[in-house]
């Protein structure tokens, strides 16, 4: 990770991810799938189809506890 000062505000800062920080996103995002793909192949069609319904919610509020963060 890289960091510089932002150019309007001297008090905050942008972070930069490198491209090693990148890999390590990526292999933890593999490892959390290869963990969860069996569990939910145990789950009943309705079950899989109930989570998938909820992904975009899931996403929505994600995005604004990220923004509350800000």
């Amino acid at each position: 990770m890289s960091s510089s000062s932002a150019p309007t505000d001297g008090r905050a800062v942008l972070v930069h991810i490198t491209e090693e920080g990148r890999k390590i996103g990526q292999a933890r995002h593999e490892d959390r799938v290869r963990h969860l793909r069996p569990l939910i192949g145990e789950l009943t069609p309705e079950e899989q189809q109930t989570i998938a319904a909820t992904l975009p919610v899931l996403a929505h509020l994600a995005e604004l506890g990220m923004r509350a963060r800000q």
